[in-house]
């Protein structure tokens, strides 16, 4: 853990979150400003537009029991309660409000950790091996490393062409994402030096791509200038306008490896003249084999567990166990109780890669109470980091970017898998992961078995499908971007996953189920599950897994498609202030000639800008007459800039002064758009959501539970129930059960004995 905390600016973050959130709702301050400052400080928006996601940075995934504590806290006052680990060892909460963000990131910065460079075009959170310190292969502790580069950059890298992200792994061993990582890092020591071998420029998203090896050794010292060298390299020429081309992976491979690597040098000489040399205090030990064996119960269920979440550690007598999450969420409650365990025996917590929780250093003769206490909480599920432990991304569930259910899938692929101890012992390598859409945050492209969602016509249907990715692998040896087979409607894909868990048992027994994979034949494995893509009889395709209603697309990205006009407005516009404010340092300079084309240009960017919320595509001269007749015949603009627009001021002072009046007059009058149109967003929800009662006095738990959840069932998104219930157990169990399915929870009253409890269905 890092001393007093993270970063320490978080209270000025939250003064000027505050200004810009009430400019916002005010209507006086642009969209783009408030969502790039929200989502510096890890507030993403979700497909429901009125709730955002906070995510929790957990450098190198330490976490201490208090800390576990305040995160359980802050999910069940302002959340529904339960809690999602990441592939980036963050923990996420969803449901949450705007309002509540102030008082979150502070309470979360006090308890020692950051939303800081969460979300955005930032440096993300820096991670390393769960396995670091107790890895009987790693030469030198990784994960203090990672945490004083944290300490070190974070906050320093908030405006970048795109995310930008760094791992460490612990040994060649446990190296998973290190060649899709911006930086990856594993260990070496050289004649009795540390250093790390350094890979530059992987990644995978919808285009997943290899990263390049940039040294066999690099000294550690030197570790904060490589860091920097790139970034600063990236930051310099990275794409910022094109969203699909501005990883660093595309710059790289725009430039070619050779001559990014002649600027990465003259990059690197820069950050030596500003950068200190990297120290940590650190040291190098010698890899062991461990050849202990794992202890040994009569007890099967506990036997099975320590064959499937126990790992030995390089301390002689300790242990590591993997407590395996249900696609990386944990109830509050359960967080709870974690922290109470870990406090009990002493031991270290981490976020894993995979979505779970480690805890480290315990005693083997504690194996079987730390056990115990983890099944009374029902944290003792087997399979940790196997083919019974899918990673799988929220999907349509709260992404606006998810086409597809990826939980609901996940879920129904986990119902059909074989869970008995024979075959778990064959196919335990085997890796599944599910993404709702192409961008891979699931990490489909390096599973042994990969799914990302689509939308597929059958006829005139529209029906949610995957595409299937096989054969991926994402350690540094062996590393490999998944087959790409088959489009398969979703429907049919727990059955495929059977068909390749059988096909791997029947045939590829004893080989890695990536070499089966490419032994057995990628075309003929095709031929095979082309069966699948067939629609059988009796099966509602047109529904997703979990929703009873007809699969649709009208939802998907609207907070984004929205986020891209206001985008494009906002960008036009500030692009004329700039020119406007160039023009105005070359008058104060004397050279006033230079000055009349910037705000020439200015005003016809201006006024190109405000004609994309009408529908109207123009640009230069052109753009003026459409402006002339679209806005100032709309009389949203005065008719007195007519003489602006057309050339006609020759004097430069008062073509400056008129100029910035423009703009200003144009920024008022988008922002009043802006609010009208919001306005009448709400009014129309308004109008279509519906008010239902439900009166369940008089029934018992869990019935009445039961019966609002079938109620709610019925119900469209967006409406609203009011439940009215009676008894002490009801009104602590139904609602916190109602918010655990997603649902809100608007008002709670209590009147003559009874409750009245009103639901907002999600």
């Amino acid at each position: 853990m890092i001393k007093n905390g993270i970063y320490r600016d978080y209270l000025k973050d939250i003064e000027r979150f505050n200004q810009l959130y009430d400019q916002y709702k005010k209507g006086e301050a642009f969209e783009s400003d408030f969502k790039a400052f929200r989502l510096n400080n890890g507030i993403y928006g979700q497909r429901q537009q009125e709730f955002h996601m906070v995510r929790i940075k957990i450098p190198a995934g330490v976490l201490t029991p208090d800390q576990i504590r305040e995160i359980a806290d802050i999910g069940d006052q302002f959340s529904n309660g339960v809690a999602h680990v990441t592939t980036r060892q963050d923990i996420q909460y969803h449901w949450i409000k705007l309002d509540d963000v102030p008082v979150i990131i502070q309470r979360i910065n006090e308890a020692g950790l950051t939303t800081k460079d969460a979300c955005g075009n930032t440096l993300r959170n820096i991670t390393a091996s769960y396995l670091s310190g107790v890895c009987p292969y790693e030469p030198f502790e990784v994960e203090r490393i990672a945490l004083k580069i944290t300490e070190l950059l974070i906050g320093r890298y908030e405006d970048l062409p795109r995310k930008f992200k760094i791992a460490f792994a612990c040994c060649r061993k446990h190296s998973f994402l290190i060649p899709f990582n911006d930086l990856g890092f594993i260990p070496v020591v050289k004649d009795g030096k540390a250093g790390f071998e350094v890979y530059i420029g992987g990644g995978l998203g919808d285009r997943p791509k290899y990263a390049h090896k940039y040294t066999d050794f690099l000294p550690i010292e030197d570790l904060t200038i490589i860091i920097s060298a790139v970034m600063d390299l990236f930051d310099r020429y990275g794409d910022r306008k094109n969203k699909r081309h501005n990883r660093l992976k595309f710059l790289i491979e725009k430039l070619g490896f050779e001559r990014f690597l002649e600027l990465l040098q003259d990059s690197i000489e820069r950050a030596r003249s500003v950068e200190e040399s990297f120290s940590c205090d650190i040291t190098i030990n010698g890899t062991k084999t461990v050849e202990r064996k794992l202890p040994y119960s009569e007890e099967p269920q506990f036997n099975f567990w320590l064959e499937s979440n126990i790992l030995p550690q390089r301390q002689e007598g300790l242990y590591t166990a993997l407590v395996k999450l249900s696609l990386g969420n944990i109830t509050t409650g359960k967080l709870r109780s974690l922290a109470d365990i870990a406090e009990e025996y002493s031991l270290t917590v981490k976020a894993t890669h995979d979505q779970n929780v480690a805890l480290l250093n315990i005693p083997e003769e504690d194996l079987e109470s730390v056990y115990t206490q983890l099944k009374l909480s029902a944290l003792d599920a087997v399979g940790a980091s196997s083919y019974l432990d899918i990673t799988s991304c929220p999907g349509s569930e709260t992404c606006s970017l998810g086409i597809t259910a990826a939980r609901e899938l996940s879920r129904a692929i986990y119902d059909i898998l074989p869970k008995d101890r024979e075959t778990f012992e064959k196919i335990k390598d085997i890796t599944i992961k599910v993404s709702g859409c192409p961008n891979s945050c699931a990490h489909h492209h390096v599973a042994s078995i990969g799914f990302h969602g689509i939308a597929m016509k059958i006829g005139e249907t529209l029906i949610p499908a995957y595409v299937l990715h096989l054969g991926g692998s994402g350690d540094i040896d062996g590393a490999k971007i998944g087959h790409t087979v088959l489009k398969i409607p979703a429907k049919n894909v727990p059955d495929v996953v059977k068909h390749l868990i059988d096909l791997y048992l029947n045939y590829g027994e004893g080989r890695p189920f990536e070499r089966f994979v490419e032994e057995y034949g990628i075309d003929r494995i095709k031929e095979e599950l082309s069966v699948y893509q067939e629609l059988k009889e009796g099966i509602e395709y047109n529904k997703d897994w979990g929703s009873d209603k007809e699969f649709s697309l009208e939802d998907l990205g609207t907070g984004e498609c929205a986020g891209i006009i206001a985008d494009k407005v906002e960008t036009a516009l500030k692009e004329g202030e700039r020119l406007i404010k160039q023009a105005e340092s070359h008058i104060s300079k004397g050279f006033k000639d230079d000055a009349y084309p910037h705000i020439e240009k200015a005003v016809q960017i201006i006024a190109s800008g405000l004609l994309i919320p009408f529908g109207v595509k123009a640009e230069g001269k052109d753009a003026i007459d459409r402006f002339i007749e679209h806005i100032i015949g709309r009389k949203l603009i005065d008719e007195r800039y007519i003489s602006l627009l057309t050339g006609e001021i020759k004097d430069i002072d008062k073509l400056l002064e008129e100029s910035k009046k423009f703009y200003q007059d144009a920024k008022r009058t988008y922002l009043k758009l802006r609010r009208d149109t919001e306005k009448k967003k709400e009014e129309k929800k308004e109008e279509t959501a519906r008010k239902e009662f439900l009166d369940l006095r008089g029934v018992e738990c869990p019935f009445n539970y039961v019966k609002a959840k079938m109620k709610l069932k019925e119900m469209d998104t967006g409406s609203i129930l009011v439940l009215t219930i009676d008894g002490e157990e009801s009104i602590r169990s139904v609602p916190q059960s109602i918010r655990d399915d997603g649902h809100e929870i608007i008002d709670i009253q209590e009147e003559n004995g009874y409750y009245t409890v009103v639901v907002r269905k999600r």
